[in-house]
């Protein structure tokens, strides 16, 4: 059964030698109206997705997320984070060029960005409402390298993940290299 816990715990290895999740329920981020907030989970799992304004690939994911946001909103919470380079204001005019229907938020301070070791935009983390990281990388298989992508996408990523995780199984692919651009970390903040 699950609860409504705060769900994310520091995490060791899964057996299938996949990390669990860092404990980010602490780390304080920016919503739109600047106030301090954090992602917590109540009886669902949840999508973070970090994106960037200026990144031509987030651009382009835009309705592919739309897609499957709409699919998924009732199972699973999907939040927008940015990395500290964009403002609250070019975060905003995001929102509105692009009406996307998720929880925008800023990673002011990039503590959540170094503790699930997101690396570029748009990079994505599925957790599951037990606290576990499900899947980290690429939405689909769409972008093969930066400016390459395929006519027809033929791996559905995070899609085959949620739905391996509805249907009460564990996701058939757990990691991939999300193709994007990079996100600017700090140097006390470089990963690993």
């Amino acid at each position: 059964m699950r609860r409504g816990l705060l769900i994310f715990f520091i995490g060791g290895i899964l057996s299938s030698g996949f990390a669990q999740s860092p404990e980010i329920e602490n780390i304080q981020l920016k919503d739109l109206r600047n106030k301090s907030v954090s992602i917590s989970a109540k009886d669902k799992s949840a999508v973070i997705i970090f994106m960037g304004t200026d990144c031509p690939i987030t651009q382009k994911y835009v309705s592919r997320i739309k897609e499957i946001v709409g699919k998924f909103s009732s199972t699973t919470d999907f939040y927008g984070v940015f990395p500290n380079q964009f403002s609250i204001k070019e975060i905003k005019r995001f929102r509105k060029d692009y009406k996307l229907s998720i929880h925008f938020l800023r990673d002011e301070k990039m503590e959540l960005a170094h503790s699930l070791k997101a690396t570029v935009t748009p990079e994505v983390f599925l957790i599951d409402a037990g606290g576990q990281l499900q899947y980290q990388g690429a939405i689909d298989n769409w972008f093969y390298e930066l400016g390459k992508y395929r006519l027809n996408t033929t791996e559905q990523y995070l899609i085959d993940a949620l739905t391996a995780l509805n249907n009460g199984e564990q996701p058939p692919v757990k990691h991939t290299e999300a193709i994007g651009c990079f996100i600017q970390m700090s140097h006390e903040m470089k990963h690993h």
